[in-house]
């Protein structure tokens, strides 16, 4: 009997199989050739697949004819009917072509999934490799400040006027690299010498509260750096530059004989050998800054600094000079055994050597000269090793499981260094839908849990030894699902949990958005966001000295929290070959629970050497609001033998405090010491602007490239910041021996400021390439941030060759 069965069933079974097909095959790119990953393949019954990590597909289908639908995010659908047949095995290799409008612009960072550009609900700007290349951009924040709303004040990422200065902790714009954090896990501040400029794809900028996908640092925007994978040709890059700083328009504050210069290579090589992607990179570079030498001065005063005026890449002796070496490799198998089944592990490397500066030593033969006290010299050790398992599933599904160790190492000669490690570890699933004929819906979860470990004295103001920990544990959830091809809904939730030594916090964010396609190209959006931000070890802990200005630790800081909301239409637009992208915005945030950077009397001492007690410190300062709009403009294409690339906008802001009497600080009625508020700390307190703000932001670049030669030119304008810290003013006047003229600048310089930069590139070969750049090409003399003057013109010959 059991035989018998047996027999019936495999009977059966061939039977079954005898009338089914199978249609298989490999979707591409129409033009790249290169396979797209995740694309979805569905018949008219709802079976489907989605492509493996080669781009290839198996799908089972029942006898007879059948309509498959191909479809993938940026790309035309396209629908083929084909005629299954028993034991048939049809091969349907499919290419499939970027839609025309959307620039060739897919994004990530918007939704952790790939989207078009102009489908997302939030605002954001790309860049691209080539105006990173072609503007020897050396360190990422250089280019960052050639993106439509965002500026960089001593290092630190504003978007939208969301913060001012900080003293270098506790940023409200997350950094990431490949979908993971990059600020320091003690002051959540970025090291932008570490990012690998020479392997970028794109920089993805979102302006607006993401903690929900992002976490706490996202209060006021996300830029995430996506680095690039090999193709299917290998490719090996070199680039070798030297450069030659102009002297200042002051020519009184030059006390150094010769020209500061900087000089370095790049190199990237990428190849797919079988199943494994290869890419390293690297990145060596002397700067001798703008500045000029340190001091040194005989028995008799003289300045003798002649032996620091020639050009050494690997001395660090002017202020503001940099040297570092860099190096990353990235690694990543496709499983042979296991089709969707990706591993590997990418590693970045940094050491550097650097002389900051944070306040000039007057306003007139010092301004390139550091205040005593205030210059650092830092040795850096920084690097990541990150791991990471990704497995796609037949059915639209993607398992991601990513692991980070960063460690940083900053020696300091204060004797005041940092030295932290940060574990980062998330698990994310997402899947996509269409397999189960729900079109256009993906879910996204994941776990996050992130374990940093600081010991530092610059940070011991809860502990003598100054060793502090931080833990940040967090899950979220995000769905998004377009309907009828024209409307598309996003709504999210993050919950988070934080604690730095004993301190705790936790709280649950929330977001969500609608993009609707009123017609072929024009999209309407909203959104709404909200923000979460726990401060920093630094900011609760620090305890230094710049000069007689005191730092204190603001160790009863409470976590900030925040919304944003907005409303924007992005317009396409196609002319002749020329194509691109319009878009418009307004938009609010409110903060509560403010951490602003402030001065105030923080102890009752009575002595002027300790400026009665006065300091900066890291405090909460109630309410504020920023409101403002943005226009931009984004575009592509040919006229003629010309390729034009093209972005510029607008950004207006106005950033107010809406609580300017709350007293962060008792004042002292016996001393005529005032109450420690927004306006008894300000310089301006004009319509109730934020310290550090830059209200009006212009961008624009434009470049034209010819087979033979390119040319490209940037302008940059910002208006002049309003409002500082009363306390500069205030410590410049009582203390005979401090001379910065901070008074005096400002009112000479409220017109705001206007940069030029300039490239020419001749192609020796198709391969070679020859570029003349110049930054600030007026050798215009400014500041950004009042006491802190930026380099003057710098002229830069710059080779490149791929091969």
């Amino acid at each position: 009997m059991k035989t018998i069965l047996t027999f019936l069933f495999i009977a059966l079974s061939v039977t079954l199989s005898a009338q089914n097909g199978v249609v298989k095959g490999r979707v591409i790119d129409s033009k790249s050739k290169e396979a797209i990953i995740g694309a979805n393949i569905l018949a008219e019954n709802n079976t489907g697949v989605s492509t493996d990590i080669n781009g290839d597909y198996i799908l089972n289908l029942l006898l007879g004819e059948h309509k498959l639908r191909f479809s993938f995010i940026g790309y035309t659908t396209k629908e083929i009917t084909v005629s299954v047949s028993a034991n048939q095995s049809l091969t349907m290799d499919v290419a499939l072509e970027s839609v025309t409008l959307d620039l060739d612009f897919v994004v990530i960072s918007a939704g952790k999934f790939e989207q078009d550009l102009g489908e997302v609900t939030v605002s954001m700007e790309v860049l691209k490799p080539n105006i990173i290349e072609n503007k020897n951009t050396t360190s990422v924040d250089d280019i960052l400040q050639q993106t439509p709303g965002v500026s960089i004040v001593d290092n630190e990422p504003q978007i939208r006027s969301g913060s001012g200065y900080s003293f270098g902790a506790g940023s409200r714009v997350m950094i990431l690299m490949d979908d993971l954090p990059i600020l320091s896990g003690d002051a959540g501040r970025p090291s932008w010498g570490f990012l690998p400029v020479e392997n970028i794809e794109q920089i993805e900028i979102i302006k607006g509260a993401s903690s929900v996908l992002y976490g706490s640092s996202a209060l006021s925007g996300v830029i995430n750096l996506r680095t690039a994978y090999p193709k299917d040709k290998p490719q090996t890059k070199i680039t070798a530059y030297h450069g030659m700083y102009s002297d200042p328009q002051t020519k009184d504050s030059k006390y150094w004989q010769g020209q500061g210069m900087q000089s370095g290579i790049q190199f990237l090589h990428s190849r797919k050998i079988g199943n494994l992607d290869f890419v390293i990179g690297g990145n060596f570079m002397g700067d001798d800054g703008s500045f000029g030498p340190t001091i040194n001065t005989n028995a008799n005063g003289v300045v003798t600094d002649t032996s620091s005026s020639k050009f050494n890449p690997f001395k660090v002796d002017r202020y503001d000079a940099e040297s570092r070496a860099r190096m990353n490799v990235n690694l990543r198998y496709h499983s042979k055994k296991t089709p969707g089944l990706q591993y590997g592990i990418n590693t970045n490397w940094l050491l550097s050597e650097s002389l900051a500066t944070l306040i000039w030593d007057n306003d007139t033969t010092g301004l390139y000269q550091a205040y005593a006290g205030s210059a650092t010299r830092t040795k850096q050790l920084m690097g990541t090793v990150d791991p990471f398992v990704q497995y796609y599933t037949k059915k639209g599904g993607q398992h991601s499981l990513r692991g980070r160790w960063q460690k940083l190492d900053n020696d300091n000669d204060n004797d005041q260094g940092n030295f932290s490690d940060v574990f980062y570890g998330e698990y994310q699933y997402q899947q996509n839908f269409e397999a189960y004929g729900l079109k256009d819906f993906t879910t996204t979860f994941g776990l996050v849990g992130i374990n940093t470990f600081g010991e530092s004295q610059l940070y011991n103001g809860d502990n003598p030894e100054g060793k502090n920990t931080a833990k940040n544990y967090a899950s979220y959830l995000q769905l998004d699902k377009s309907f009828f091809d024209r409307l598309t809904l996003s709504a999210g939730v993050r919950y988070e949990y934080y604690q730095i030594n004993t301190e705790t916090a936790q709280k649950p964010v929330f977001r969500s958005g609608i993009n609707y396609r009123m017609g072929q190209a024009t999209f309407l959006r909203a959104s709404y966001g909200q923000g979460f931000r726990f401060p920093s070890i630094a900011e609760k802990y620090i305890q230094t000295a710049v000069g007689q200005l005191v730092i204190f630790p603001g160790a009863d800081l409470l976590p900030e929290t925040s919304y944003n909301a907005e409303f924007g239409v992005k317009q396409g637009f196609k002319i002749g070959e020329f194509k691109g992208f319009i878009d418009g915005a307004v938009f609010i945030q409110e903060y509560n629970n403010f951490i602003e950077f402030t001065f105030g009397r923080w102890t009752e001492s009575v002595n002027i050497e300790e400026l009665f007690g006065f300091g900066f410190r890291s405090v909460n300062t109630g309410k504020s609001r920023v409101t403002g709009y943005e226009l931009s403009v984004l575009g592509t294409g040919k006229l003629g033998k010309f390729t034009i690339n093209t972005l510029a906008g607008y950004t207006y802001t106005k950033p107010i405090s809406t609580t300017p009497d709350y007293a962060y600080a008792d004042g002292d009625p016996t001393a005529n010491f005032q109450p420690v508020t927004y306006l008894s700390t300000s310089s301006n307190t004009e319509n109730n602007i934020l310290k550090y703000r830059i209200q009006h932001l212009a961008r624009a670049d434009v470049e034209l490239q010819h087979p033979r030669y390119l040319v490209g030119l940037s302008y940059r304008f910002q208006s002049a910041i309003q409002n500082i810290d009363e306390a500069f003013i205030f410590v410049d006047s009582i203390d005979p021996t401090i001379n910065w003229g901070i008074e005096k600048w400002l009112d000479e310089h409220t017109e705001g400021i206007h940069i030029f930069d300039a490239r020419l590139g001749y192609f020796i070969t198709e391969s070679q390439r020859i570029s003349i750049i110049v930054q600030n090409v007026t050798n215009l003399e400014y500041a950004i941030r009042p006491l802190s003057i930026e380099s003057p013109r710098l002229t830069t010959l710059q080779y490149t060759i791929k091969f």
